[in-house]
């Protein structure tokens, strides 16, 4: 998981900020990772709530990962420097950073890859949004930049057929989407959701969760 001494981009909205970034995973370390992280110490959970972190996922395609959160506390820096120096969450990351590479386009100070958010829709934190548990998660990626963005009604048929907020990255010459869907039923919804996509002009591929804390 993004350890807390990266710098990343933020967004902001009604006090909810929104970091998307991105790491490689050593193939021989590919079942290792998602056990691990299906027995995520306990105290590196309460360090990451205790740190205002929000709606948290990693999601897993073809050796790359790419981390979803939200941010709802008011000193950034501050929260991921209690990260950083927690001992247990150092001791987790003695653990993980060994299976990760990062990408050679980092910048200074980064482990994990920040991405700029492209596009941002959605309900934010208000009433009516249901981050986590009250919302299925899905992640796609896709080759191509901003200007892959063509096909006619995207974002907006997303949002039609029950995506409640969907955030867009780029990295690399590839495209990163997360989105949470009111649905209750994934397999009856994936394929409205994927028809959608298709609508962008861009040849999308879901993403395996492989990580999520609220």
């Amino acid at each position: 998981m993004p350890p807390g001494y990266e710098t990343s981009l933020m967004t902001y909205e009604q006090g909810r900020k929104r970091y998307g970034s991105l790491i490689r995973l050593k193939p021989e370390y590919e079942e290792r990772y998602i056990i691990l992280h299906r027995h995520t110490f306990p105290g590196v959970l309460e360090r990451i709530r205790d740190s205002n972190i929000r709606n948290y996922s990693i999601f897993l395609r073809d050796g790359m990962l790419f981390s979803f959160f939200e941010y709802v506390g008011t000193d950034y820096a501050g929260d991921m420097e209690k990260i950083g120096a927690d001992p247990v969450t150092r001791d987790w990351w003695k653990l993980t950073d060994p299976m990760q590479v990062p990408l050679e386009t980092i910048g200074e100070g980064e482990r994990w890859a920040e991405m700029p958010e492209l596009l941002h829709r959605g309900e934010g934190n208000g009433p009516e949004h249901k981050p986590s548990a009250g919302a299925l998660r899905f992640a796609y990626v896709a080759q191509g930049t901003s200007g892959s963005l063509s096909g006619k009604g995207f974002p907006g048929f997303l949002m039609d057929i029950g995506i409640q907020a969907l955030s867009l990255y780029a990295k690399d010459d590839r495209l990163y989407i997360y989105l949470e869907s009111t649905e209750i039923e994934p397999e009856k919804h994936q394929s409205n959701l994927e028809a959608g996509l298709e609508r962008s002009c861009a040849d999308w591929h879901p993403m395996r969760e492989v990580f999520h804390t609220d």
